[in-house]
């Protein structure tokens, strides 16, 4: 093999690698921590573009998308295009902002709880800016109450995208949640969801 083969051959290489880098860059970024977290009933992601969010909620039949962001933390030309995308799909948008607390007693969480709880709001898209600290709390809430799982099943059970170990307030917030949640709300229960478990 002559020394022009073999740079041509190393050239068209480099670019096939340039290549796919790219496109796997571009498409961790479009689908930005979107993961399965109870196939069938809830799923996760980071905030997408509305064109991803359409298609998410069109490929899972997601009848409702969770939003944990701060009022226009994103902007509102981004809130409003989400909202847009979600309703032409067909699913409900559910605008919560999660707060900051480790503390479960919160009174503001019960409109998380209540969006839980409700099974009409099933399969369920969960999202935050990056996907990650305050959508790991949503779903360790839905864990310890909708499936009975620890706080620690929850959170081992929940991918870390890249990190080391859950961030602590999560972690403080799950474990706080768990010894709270029955005197906190009594009379939600992981049987209310269990005949759309039968379902799948």
């Amino acid at each position: 093999m002559n020394r022009r083969t073999v740079l041509l051959s190393m050239s068209a290489l480099l670019v096939c690698g340039v290549a796919a880098g790219g496109y796997a860059y571009h498409n961790h970024h479009k689908y930005k921590h979107v993961a399965t977290h109870e196939a069938g009933m809830m799923y996760r992601s980071g905030w997408c573009e509305p064109e991803v969010m359409s298609e998410l909620v069109e490929r899972w039949q997601i009848r409702s998308v969770v939003n944990l962001c701060r009022p226009g933390e994103m902007g509102e030309a981004r809130w409003q295009g989400e909202r847009d995308a979600v309703t032409n799909a067909g699913a409900k948008l559910l605008e919560l902002d999660m707060p900051l607390t480790v503390d479960p007693a919160d009174p503001l969480l019960q409109t998380h709880m209540d969006a839980i709880a409700d099974p009409d709001n099933y399969p369920m898209l969960v999202h935050c800016q990056h996907g990650v600290t305050r959508t790991a709390k949503f779903i360790a809430m839905y864990d310890i109450v909708m499936r009975g799982h620890t706080a620690e099943q929850s959170l081992d059970a929940q991918p870390l995208f890249g990190r080391d170990q859950q961030n602590v307030h999560v972690t403080a917030f799950a474990k706080q949640f768990e010894d709270a949640h029955k005197s906190l709300y009594p009379r939600v229960s992981h049987a209310d969801l269990d005949v759309l478990r039968d379902a799948h």
